[in-house]
């Protein structure tokens, strides 16, 4: 009887050895082809990347992936290109022939890209190609692309659906983002009459922003903005310029001790705001109205 038992556990403890193994076996061995694909969004593969205003020159980079379950097992060189039959397809898939919403390629001397070639070493998963970008002088208002392509591989294919990418560059500064909207809460007054609100800035420069004259909304369209819109400047000291866009009757009032044309960070122990205190005045109309505005965001809603 002892020597049953002896033999059923013995055979017990072979088999369950040789699952293992087993088991080990499946794993060592590649479940899924090695497939090299350009990291980006779902729609319409665009890889959006921040860069600063504040800095003359910033980097970004393409980042390509190889799929499967283990390591590679050899380099692989990938090169790429630039694209414009990508960029021409986002534009004609998303405005048709309405020109005016059309993506802009970003110019030329925007931007460097000092090799197309991007190496992912024998055991890796991951390469990148570095873009440098220099921003000034791009709109809040457009949308710009670098479009880009996998020209050929030395191993391993390639994802068709994966293998174009729209770089898109995107700006902020320290007081507004590209982002994501970035909306301050206004309390001002016009003459004696309270308008609280929200007011959006754009990210226009290096230290200056645009916003909307009063309570004006925001309208993406030059018309609204070429009318109503304002740059705010802010100096090494914190003072605030105000001018016009383009067409906007103002001018600054400067002297007032609360609003005093200024910006600067508050903290009221818990949190921290940037605040602007702005003062001016605007014709609209026959009428003009002097203007005194407080904006306050939160510190950690900029990125």
């Amino acid at each position: 009887m002892e020597k049953m038992i002896l033999f059923a556990i013995s055979t017990v403890m072979l088999t369950t050895g040789l699952n293992s193994c087993n088991v080990n076996s499946v794993y060592e061995v590649e479940q899924y082809k090695k497939i090299i694909a350009l990291v980006s969004n779902a729609d319409y593969n665009v890889f959006p990347v921040v860069h600063d205003l504040e800095e003359p020159e910033t980097v970004g980079y393409v980042s390509i992936s190889c799929g499967g379950t283990n390591p590679t097992d050899r380099e692989n060189r990938i090169l790429l290109a630039l694209d414009k039959g990508l960029f021409d397809n986002y534009n004609m898939l998303n405005f048709d022939m309405d020109y005016e919403q059309f993506a802009n390629l970003l110019p030329e001397n925007k931007y460097t890209i000092g090799s197309y070639e991007v190496v992912i070493p024998a055991g890796e998963r991951y390469g990148r190609m570095a873009i440098r970008i220099r921003p000034d002088g791009l709109s809040p208002d457009s949308t710009y692309f670098i479009p880009l392509k996998v020209k050929s591989t030395s191993a391993y294919e390639v994802n068709l659906d994966k293998s174009s990418i729209l770089y898109r560059v995107l700006i902020k500064n320290r007081w507004a983002t590209q982002e994501s909207v970035t909306n301050y809460t206004m309390r001002a007054f016009r003459g004696t009459t309270q308008l609280p609100g929200i007011k959006t800035m754009h990210p226009v420069g290096r230290n200056k922003v645009r916003v909307m004259a009063a309570n004006v909304a925001f309208q993406s369209n030059l018309t609204t903005i070429n009318r109503y819109g304002m740059y705010l400047e802010i100096d090494e000291d914190n003072h605030v310029a105000i001018t016009p866009v383009k067409d906007l009757n103002m001018t600054q009032i400067d002297g007032d001790p609360d609003y005093p044309n200024i910006y600067r960070i508050e903290d009221d122990g818990y949190k921290k705001y940037q605040t602007f205190l702005l003062c001016y005045s605007y014709v609209d109309g026959a009428a003009t109205y002097q203007m005194k505005e407080e904006l306050r965001l939160e510190i950690k809603e900029i990125k």
